[in-house]
């Protein structure tokens, strides 16, 4: 028996419930992604720095993200996590995998300004990934409930 979160109407109704559809971006979601991005970037760009720069802009990133979660459950009345399955799963993938690479080479890189283009490169790819995750996510959706 499928649970109350594998299925795909019960989600659709929980949406609903908070007077949001899947169809139509929630008010601050463009917001969301961009401030996820700017963020990302800024700590990606951060390893290239000396310490104890990087390791506090580290701990700034992680201790920021639940409050960013919060914000999210709060404004809009759901979370939905980036490791549901299916192809949201490979945009996330796909998302870690570039955050992996530029954060390496923020790290690995001799000058600051190497550093910078990582977190630019970083900002630019969770941004976009943001905006793609929930696009791929809505049309699932659409079509699981079609179903």
């Amino acid at each position: 028996m499928e649970s109350e979160r594998d299925d795909p109407h019960a989600t659709l109704a929980r949406l609903d419930a908070v007077a949001t559809t899947y169809t139509d971006a929630p008010r601050g979601e463009g917001w969301y992604h961009v401030a996820l991005g700017l963020g990302s970037g800024v700590f990606i760009a951060s390893q290239g720095l000396p310490q104890p720069w990087a390791s506090l802009i580290a701990v700034a990133f992680i201790l920021v993200i639940p409050a960013f979660i919060a914000w999210w459950r709060r404004t809009h009345g759901w979370w939905v996590s980036g490791y549901t399955g299916g192809a949201t799963l490979w945009v996330t993938g796909l998302m870690l995998v570039a955050l992996m690479a530029t954060g390496a080479w923020s790290y690995l890189s001799s000058d600051v300004w190497s550093s910078i283009a990582a977190g630019l490169i970083a900002c630019i790819a969770v941004t976009a990934s943001g905006f793609i995750w929930m696009r791929v996510w809505r049309s699932r959706l659409r079509m699981r409930g079609a179903a």
